[in-house]
């Protein structure tokens, strides 16, 4: 039987991405079957319950992941119309404790360098699969795409120009989510990489990188959680930290990269600020 609140996410359809309401459905259906067997109703919830959930969680739990879990409750009871019992001080309390018990400095997602986008190109397999990665590490690096970006366009959003090398319209970013475009031109070599790849699949329309089963290439949008696997499959291959990896195949600092030019490409108003090392 579906959960009746589920129907309150749906609602919020098209004003959120993808990622943002798996996230609500995951982190509420959570609190959700842990309060039925304490037979604690949990839309609306008290803040005595929502308490309690974080103190039995944070053993399992980072801080980060019970915030998110927070906010899941929290947009619940803001769609139906109920009293945020997130708010309250035994909430507040339960979470500093939870903080205090697991006190750790977050680990930064570093770019990738030109030398380690090398390293990571050499070591993409000779068959379908690696022309694949090859194209989606080669178009993330030259645009600075975070990894929903590049598992998200479509061969239609492809142009060929005069001499020789592809345009690329990114239609939705994480500093665009709104949809306003912008276009991405890549290199000469992500862009031999790119020809190669379509003729290898035939594809006219449909998603630019797709899976590929057998030496056979479906016509299915990849998933972003896919671009971390591969990209920590490569990493592990290459000798690389597998942190270098982990949002996106972005250009660091460190590889001198920047110029006002590349910037507007990125659709970014200045600079990227450098990694920590």
């Amino acid at each position: 039987m579906t959960a009746h609140w589920l129907k309150y996410i749906d609602r919020l359809e098209g004003a959120y991405s993808d990622h943002t309401l798996r996230t609500y459905r995951s982190d509420f259906g959570m609190f959700a079957a842990w309060c039925r067997p304490r037979r604690a109703p949990f839309l609306p919830a008290s803040a005595v319950t929502v308490a309690a959930h974080i103190e039995d969680e944070l053993a399992r739990l980072k801080p980060g992941s019970l915030k998110r879990r927070l906010a899941a409750i929290r947009k619940l009871h803001h769609l139906t119309d109920k009293a945020d019992p997130t708010r309250d001080a035994k909430v507040d309390l339960a979470m500093r404790r939870a903080s205090r018990a697991q006190p750790s400095r977050p680990q930064q997602a570093l770019g990738i360098t030109a030398e380690k986008w090398h390293r990571l190109l050499a070591k993409c397999t000779d068959d379908l699969i690696g022309l694949r990665d090859r194209v989606l590490v080669s178009v993330g690096f030259d645009n600075l795409c975070r990894r929903g970006e590049p598992v998200a366009l479509s061969v239609t959003d492809l142009t060929r120009r005069a001499d020789g090398r592809y345009s690329v319209l990114i239609r939705r970013a994480k500093n665009d989510p709104e949809g306003a475009d912008r276009t991405a031109h890549l290199s000469i070599r992500s862009s031999a990489l790119v020809a190669d790849w379509l003729t290898a699949i035939g594809a006219t329309r449909g998603p630019l990188l797709c899976p590929v089963y057998r030496s056979w290439a479906w016509a299915l949008y990849l998933e972003p959680l896919t671009v971390g696997r591969m990209l920590k499959k490569l990493s592990l291959r290459a000798d690389l930290q597998t942190r270098d990896h982990q949002k996106a195949a972005r250009p660091g600092v460190r590889s001198s990269r920047f110029s006002p030019s590349l910037t507007r490409s990125a659709g970014l108003s200045t600079p990227p600020t450098p990694s920590r090392r």
